[in-house]
């Protein structure tokens, strides 16, 4: 009996020390995929304004970030237009690029954006359905927006549960038609995660540490409280939206 608890045991570290083993290389290759989103206005200070996390998927011209990340329609004001930014190659400047809104899946607080000039690198979507509760996953994207400088940060992160849940909308102004009917029509299955995210980490990656491979969104409309109490009280727990609807989003787009 001990003998197999030890070797029950050993196995778990080896599978765990394996899952992170290649995290440095998978950090590499994704992090020409992770963007700003914000808006830029010249006469502003500052000029850009960081609103959340995205990455690039499809085509290498397509970005997804939360529904919640974009303002709200009409609200941009004169001369103010929405943007990302992102590195094309390692320890690149940022660069700068005009985005348009595609569409939105309001039910799952996604949305798909257009990324104005040349492709840039994609992250591979996995099968999110093969997520199982203990599996270790990785995040990236902008905690505390510009306050680290817009440093792409890492977290790992494993799956405490797999949950349902019905997202709430961040204001009663964006109740759209769509997001009630998807209240309505009841609950979708998430990810919790045992992580802290913070504000700015809205929309970005939730991936396989091994292969780089997407399997959720992260989402900050979940964590409960003010913006002020996820900093000075992070509640060490993170949601995240699972990729199969970042495949339907992107479906009559290829």
């Amino acid at each position: 009996m001990i003998r197999q608890l030890v070797f029950s045991l050993a196995w778990v570290l080896l599978s765990a020390g394996t899952a992170w083993a290649g995290l440095p290389e998978t950090i590499n290759k994704l992090k020409p995929s992770i963007v700003l989103v914000g808006t830029y206005k010249a006469t502003n200070n500052p000029r850009f304004q960081l609103r959340g996390s995205g990455f690039i998927v499809g085509d290498g011209t397509k970005i997804v970030t939360n529904a919640h990340v974009l303002p709200e329609q009409g609200s941009l004001q004169e001369g103010q237009i929405l943007v990302a930014q992102l590195r094309l190659g390692q320890g690149g400047e940022w660069q700068m690029r005009p985005v348009t809104h595609l569409e939105t899946d309001p039910a799952h607080d996604l949305s798909l954006l257009q990324l104005d000039g040349p492709a840039a690198p994609a992250i591979a979507i996995g099968d999110s359905s093969r997520v199982r509760e203990g599996d270790d996953l990785a995040f990236m994207g902008f905690p505390i927006g510009g306050i680290l400088g817009f440093s792409i940060v890492t977290h790992r992160a494993m799956v405490s549960s797999i949950t349902t849940a019905a997202l709430p909308s961040p204001s009663a102004g964006r109740l759209s038609e769509k997001a009630i009917l998807g209240l309505r029509n009841g609950t979708f299955p998430i990810f919790q995660l045992d992580a802290t995210a913070y504000p700015g980490n809205s929309g970005g990656p939730l991936f396989d540490p091994v292969n780089g491979e997407l399997v959720g969104v992260l989402n900050m409309v979940l964590i409960k409280g003010t913006r002020e109490s996820a900093l000075s009280q992070p509640s060490g727990i993170a949601y995240a939206i699972p990729s199969s609807h970042v495949k339907d989003l992107l479906q009559k787009y290829r």
